[in-house]
């Protein structure tokens, strides 16, 4: 247990409101929704006194890297984690990761969710909370239960409604096709059927949708007004970031960085190079690894594409951003995210961005940091990506005015300005809450 010293009102002299969020574990240091969750609660707490319910790992990893975390970095005043151990269900469908019953994960999670909901409200009859927000899991299937604790809620970031367009199938394979296409089935009834996920959003004051898809299903399918676009955060950049420069002649240095997986769809991009050919010098290089990695080797191969294509494993993290940030632009034809975090983080790097027009990109990347491919199949696809490359590295300057929009973007796009908005929705609905009161101890508990 950590205590540091009370904090009587938020950063800016307000007072501070009890919020309980549930994150389905966070992590200083991983990715995905463990980052999302992490970088929002320990900047919330700036405002608030939060107390953040999250899954402790299956062997208690999540609680251990938070434990180091506290350890190192002098805690975070205003930030309470508390464990929730998963329920025996629960814990079996995690551990069976690669068998069958993987496609019942979000029973388990479920079960979780409801352990969680039974400790909010037992720490809400000792204390009561201001407010309440399910933040991860980001899917709209599981909006937890803290709606029923009757203080104002929020849910959001808020994903999942959107699907790989099945005219993009050819280009994965089998197991690909058959996972997506059931899911694009599944998704079609679910947002048309599921019953809790409404009932939570019309208990909700705010909701933050990721992306036109998920802001479209909530305002438009389910009818509630009270939603808001989500964008994906990073870092601010640094203010000595370089700005990309690129004289028409040099080799355009192109790269993708991710999990190789058929949503990814990598083969757009090599197809657009093997349309660009020789028509100017470029390199490509691929980072990651995945299921799809050795087909996708062989097809750049088949493509005539040699060794201007480059291969190159999963790399620490530092090493991974300096490998990103030694190329002009950041490719990105992902067919299905909300909006990646990869994204903004290109952005930082002052990285202009080749993506499709659609899910979150389509909000993100504007005409100042990138361009946007029409998904329209495909071969459209591939010509879109391939016209852009060559805009790119023949129109002189054109690449330093991405570079200096992609800054500007990702200063608009940051951690700190996602939490303060979060901040701003709890002061707002809940008025006249209290007077300043203390802080409750900085705890990790168990």
């Amino acid at each position: 247990m950590l205590t540091p010293s009370p904090t009587h009102s938020s950063a800016d002299g307000r007072p501070r409101l009890r919020v309980v969020v549930c994150t389905f574990g966070l992590s200083p240091i991983r990715g995905s929704e463990a980052a999302i969750a992490w970088q929002h609660v320990s900047r919330l707490a700036k405002h608030h006194d939060v107390v953040a319910l999250s899954f402790p790992g299956l062997h208690g990893e999540i609680r251990e890297e938070c434990a180091k975390y506290w350890a190192a970095n002098c805690h975070l005043p205003g930030l309470t984690i508390e464990f929730i151990e998963p329920p025996p269900f629960a814990r079996m469908l995690e551990r069976n990761s690669s068998s069958l019953l993987r496609a019942f994960i979000s029973v388990g999670n479920r079960s979780w969710q409801r352990a969680a909901f039974q400790r909010a409200l037992e720490l809400h009859r000792q204390q009561p909370f201001d407010a309440a927000h399910h933040m991860t899991i980001t899917g709209y299937r599981e909006p937890g239960y803290l709606w029923k604790l009757g203080i104002p809620f929020f849910w959001g970031p808020v994903a999942g409604a959107s699907d790989v367009p099945f005219r993009y199938f050819p280009l994965m394979g089998w197991r690909d096709r058959l996972a997506y296409g059931s899911r694009n089935i599944a998704n079609w009834v679910q947002m048309r059927t599921a019953i809790r996920p409404r009932r939570a959003a019309r208990a909700a004051s705010e909701i933050w949708a990721v992306g036109p898809d998920n802001t479209n299903m909530i305002t438009g399918r389910w009818g509630i007004p009270s939603t808001h676009i989500y964008e994906c955060a990073a870092w601010p950049p640094k203010p000595d970031q370089p700005i990309k420069t690129f004289n028409p002649g040099e080799t355009l240095r192109l790269i993708t960085a991710g999990y190789l997986v058929g949503r990814k769809a990598i083969p757009i991009v090599l197809h657009a190079l093997s349309i660009v050919g020789d028509k100017v010098p470029w390199q490509y290089t691929v980072m990651g690894h995945g299921p799809e990695k050795e087909r996708w080797i062989k097809l750049a191969s088949s493509l005539g594409l040699g060794e201007r294509v480059r291969w190159v494993d999963n790399l620490p993290h530092a090493l991974a951003l300096a490998e990103i940030a030694s190329n002009h632009v950041f490719a990105f034809p992902s067919l299905k995210e909300g909006t990646s975090s990869v994204v903004p983080e290109a952005f930082t790097m002052a990285m202009p961005v080749i993506c499709h027009d659609m899910c979150g990109m389509s909000l993100m990347v504007n005409e100042t940091c990138g361009i946007k491919v029409a998904p329209g199949g495909p071969m459209a696809s591939a010509q879109g990506f391939a016209q852009g490359i060559l805009k790119l590295a023949t129109t002189p300057g054109e690449i330093e005015r991405l570079s200096r929009g992609a800054l500007k973007r990702a200063a608009e796009v940051t951690w700190d300005h996602n939490a303060q908005m979060m901040a701003e929705a709890y002061w707002q609905h809940c008025p006249g809450k209290h007077a300043p009161i203390p802080l409750s101890k900085t705890t990790v508990a168990a």
